[in-house]
C-alpha cells in the first residue's frame, strides 16, 4: 500500500454521493489562490507531469504524489505515449470547455522529445485557460528568464535564499534560507545563475563565490499570457533546495486549491523504557551477554536513571517537544523485586509529560521459539516434520495484557490499542522470519489492538495483521546496546564500513559504505549529521510514520538530543510557526496512513472528479471517499463554525467526509474586516 497518491488521471464520476462546493469569491484571497480560467471554462484538479527521467522532474513528481495532488503521467521515453495537441488538453464536457489540468510540470522550457507542434499546443493551452508551467531545470539564459550566467558550479553547502516578494506569497510558510545540499563526492545542486531580466520575477537567489551577488536560481517569466516558473539549480526528492521549496512551487501552480494537503511529522519512540539493556563490546564486535564468545566477560547493563527522567522532562520543556516512552513492565518488578524502583517511580511522577505506548511486558520475542545453539540464530523446528515453532496465541495475550494491567496500576495514560511488539517480533522478517507468527493476528484480536508498529527499514509500507493497521517506524541508527559516544561510533563503523576498514563488510552488498568515523569526534562530525539529516528530510517529505530509538540513548552520555536538537533546529530555522512540526500519536499516524490509502485507491479507480468552474470547486465520488482539499484562507463549511479545515503553511487545508452535498465559501470582504 503506497503513501503517495497513484499516478493516474481523475475521471468522472459514475454516480455523486459525495459533493463538495468551494465558492471562490474574487478579491477574497491572494491572487496565487485562486483560478482565474475564462468564463465559464472547467479546469480538473489534476497536474500533467511530461517526464523525460531526469531527477529534477522526478522530484516534483513525487513532491505532487505524497502531497496527494493527482497526476497525469506522459514518459517522453515511451514510443506509444500520446502526443500533446489540442485534443489532448482539452475538450468539451456538458456543453463547456474542460481543460484536463490545472497546472504542468515539464523538463524544461522546451523538452528536446516535444515536437515544436507540442510544444505550441502546449503554451496555446496554457494562455487559453491561465494555466501554470513549471520547468524543473533549465540552462540559465533567457529562456530561463535570466542574462547571461555570471555563475555555473556547484552549490552544494551554500545556502540560497528566497525573496523579499516570495516570502509575501506562495512562501510565506519559510524564513527565507534555501541550504543546498551538503557536498558530496557528486554534486547534487549544480547551478547557472544569472541576474533576472526586466519582467521575471526572482524567487531564490545566492551568492556564489567569486560572483556578482544576487544572482537568481529561480525565478517567473511571463511569456505572451502565459506564466513558467524555471529553476536553474539542480536537485533531487530528498534534497533540502527542494524540501523547502517544494511546497511554494505546488501552491503557486495550482494557485492554493488542490487536492491533498501536506504536513510535517515528527514522533520519537524511546522503546525498552525500564528494561535494562545489555553493552556493545567495542574491542569484540559483539554484544555482551548475546554474541559474544565466551572469553568476553560480562559488561555492565544500560538502564535509565531518575536522573535521566528529570533531565528528559526538563529537555522536552526547553525544546518543547514531547516524546513517547515504549515501557515494558517487566523490567520495573525486576528492577526492585518487592520494594521501590526510582527509575519507576520518577517515570510516573512526570507521566504527563510523555506519551506512551504498550511494548508488551516483558520484551519476549513474538515471532518463531529461537534456537541459539547457531549464530545467527535460527526459527526452532518439530523434529522430523520441519514445521516451524511459533510463540503461541495465549503467551502472546498474556505479554499485552500484563503490560497494560501495570499501565492502569501506575495511571499511564496508554491507549490500549497500541501496540509495539519487542523487536517488531511476530511480523515477517526475511530471511530467518519469512512469514507473520500465524498466532498473532488472533492475539492482536483478541486483546484490541487495532495499531501495530512495524520496522519501516524491512516493511516501509501499511497493511493489516489480523484487525489492526500496522504503521511503519523509521529507526534512527542509534542501536539498543549503546549509551555512550564510543560505544556508538565504534558499533557505527563496524556496520558502515568496509571489511577491509574494519567493518563486518555488510555495507558491500548495497555500495554503502562510508570511511571510518574518528573515535573521538566521529559521533559530533558524522554520525549526528547523518541521522539527523536523515530524520529531517523525512520530517519535510510530509511523512507521518514515527522514528525509534531505545532507552540506552536516553542516560550516560545521552547521545540521541544532539540528533535531536539537529532536526529541530534545522526545521524551525526554516520554517515559521505558520507550519509547525506535528507530532502524531501511533492512532493518529494510523489514520492518516489509512485515509490517504483510500483516496489513493479513489483516484486510482476513477471514483474521484474535481474541477474548477467559474471560481466554483467541485468534488464528486461514486463511494464513501474522504477527500483531502487544501484552499485559501477563510474558506468557510457551511453549517460548521470557523474557518474550513486547518491553518498550515499560511492555506486552510482538510478532509471531507462522504456524507452528502456540502458547500464552502470564502468570507465576503465586509466579513473580513470584521
Amino acid at each position: 500500500m503506497s503513501l503517495a497518491v497513484p499516478r493516474r488521471p481523475l475521471g468522472p464520476a459514475a454516480s455523486v454521493l459525495l459533493l463538495v462546493t468551494v465558492l471562490l469569491l474574487a478579491g477574497a484571497a491572494p491572487a496565487a489562490a485562486r483560478p482565474v480560467a475564462p468564463a465559464g471554462a472547467r479546469v480538473d484538479l489534476q497536474v500533467l507531469v511530461v517526464t523525460d527521467g531526469s531527477r529534477e522532474v522526478e522530484a516534483f513528481h513525487d513532491a505532487l504524489d505524497t502531497t496527494g495532488v493527482p497526476v497525469e503521467v506522459l514518459d517522453l521515453a515511451d514510443p506509444a505515449r500520446p502526443r500533446i495537441d489540442a485534443a489532448f488538453l482539452a475538450d468539451r464536457v456538458d456543453g463547456r470547455p474542460r481543460a484536463k489540468f490545472q497546472g504542468v510540470v515539464l523538463p524544461g522550457p522546451a523538452p528536446q522529445q516535444l515536437a515544436p507542434a507540442e510544444l505550441t499546443a502546449l503554451h496555446a493551452y496554457e494562455r487559453r485557460f491561465d494555466v501554470r508551467q513549471i520547468s524543473a531545470l533549465a540552462t540559465g539564459g533567457p529562456a530561463a528568464g535570466t542574462g547571461e550566467p555570471g555563475f555555473s558550479g556547484a552549490l552544494d553547502g551554500l545556502s540560497g535564499r528566497l525573496t523579499t516578494d516570495a516570502l509575501g506569497a506562495e512562501f510565506g510558510y519559510a524564513r527565507g534560507p534555501v541550504p543546498f545540499e551538503d557536498p558530496g563526492p557528486h554534486p547534487d545542486s549544480w547551478a547557472e545563475a544569472g541576474r533576472a531580466l526586466p519582467g521575471v520575477r526572482p524567487l531564490v537567489t545566492v551568492n556564489a563565490p567569486g560572483a556578482p551577488r544576487g544572482l537568481t536560481v529561480a525565478g517567473i517569466r511571463s511569456d505572451g499570457g502565459r506564466e513558467e516558473l524555471v529553476l536553474t539549480v539542480g536537485y533531487r526528492t530528498g534534497a533540502s533546495q527542494f524540501q523547502v521549496l517544494a511546497p511554494g512551487m505546488i501552491r503557486w501552480l495550482t494557485r492554493g486549491v488542490h487536492l491533498g494537503l501536506e504536513r510535517a511529522w515528527f514522533a520519537v519512540h524511546i522503546d525498552d523504557v525500564l528494561l535494562p539493556n545489555a553493552r556493545w563490546v567495542p574491542e569484540a564486535n559483539c554484544t555482551a551477554g548475546s554474541d559474544c564468545p565466551p572469553e568476553v566477560g560480562p559488561r555492565p547493563l544500560i538502564r535509565m536513571t531518575a536522573e535521566d527522567v528529570a533531565h528528559a522532562v526538563d529537555w522536552q520543556r526547553r525544546n518543547d517537544f514531547r516524546m513517547d516512552m515504549v515501557y515494558n513492565g517487566a523490567g520495573s518488578v525486576a528492577a526492585a523485586p518487592g520494594a521501590v524502583d526510582p527509575l519507576t517511580e520518577a517515570l510516573v511522577a512526570a507521566k504527563g509529560e510523555f506519551g506512551w505506548i504498550n511494548h508488551t511486558w516483558s520484551h519476549l520475542y513474538l515471532g518463531c521459539i529461537r534456537d541459539f545453539s547457531v549464530t545467527p540464530w535460527q526459527c526452532d523446528e518439530v523434529p522430523l516434520f520441519g514445521w516451524t515453532r511459533f510463540v503461541g496465541e495465549n503467551t502472546i495475550a498474556e505479554e499485552i495484557r500484563l503490560n497494560i494491567d501495570f499501565a492502569r496500576r501506575h495511571g499511564l495514560p496508554i491507549d490500549e490499542a497500541e501496540l509495539v511488539t519487542g523487536e517488531h517480533g511476530g511480523l515477517a522478517k526475511p530471511p530467518r522470519m519469512p512469514e507473520d507468527n500465524p498466532n498473532l493476528a488472533d492475539a492482536l484480536d483478541r486483546t484490541g489492538i487495532l495499531t501495530l508498529a512495524s520496522d519501516a527499514s524491512s516493511e516501509a509500507e501499511q497493511r493489516m495483521v489480523g484487525g489492526a493497521n500496522s504503521v511503519p517506524r523509521h529507526p534512527i541508527n542509534l542501536d539498543f546496546n549503546t549509551a555512550t559516544e564510543a560505544e556508538t561510533v565504534d558499533q557505527y563503523n563496524f556496520i558502515s564500513t568496509s571489511l577491509a576498514d574494519g567493518g563486518d563488510g555488510t555495507c558491500e552488498a548495497d555500495g554503502s559504505c562510508i570511511p571510518p568515523a574518528d573515535p573521538v569526534s566521529g559521533f559530533r562530525d558524522v554520525v549526528v549529521p547523518a541521522e539527523a539529516d536523515l530524520a529531517l528530510r523525512h520530517v519535510m517529505a510530509n511523512d507521518p510514520r514515527p522514528h525509534y530509538v531505545h532507552q540506552p540513548q536516553l542516560t550516560e552520555d545521552r547521545t540521541l538530543y544532539p540528533i535531536l536538537e539537529r532536526v529541530l533546529g534545522t526545521y524551525r530555522s526554516l520554517f515559521t510557526e505558520e507550519r509547525p512540526l506535528l507530532v502524531p500519536t501511533m492512532t493518529a499516524t494510523r489514520d492518516v496512513l489509512n485515509g490517504r490509502a483510500a483516496f489513493a485507491r479513489a483516484v486510482d479507480e476513477g471514483r474521484v472528479d474535481a474541477y474548477v468552474v467559474d471560481g466554483v470547486v467541485t468534488v464528486s465520488s461514486d463511494g464513501h471517499v474522504d477527500v483531502p482539499l487544501t484552499a485559501p484562507p477563510g474558506t468557510r463549511l457551511e453549517g460548521v463554525a470557523g474557518d474550513f479545515g486547518d491553518a498550515y503553511g499560511t492555506v486552510r487545508s482538510g478532509w471531507f467526509p462522504a456524507d452528502g452535498p456540502r458547500t464552502l465559501t470564502l468570507p465576503t470582504a465586509s466579513e473580513e474586516q470584521r
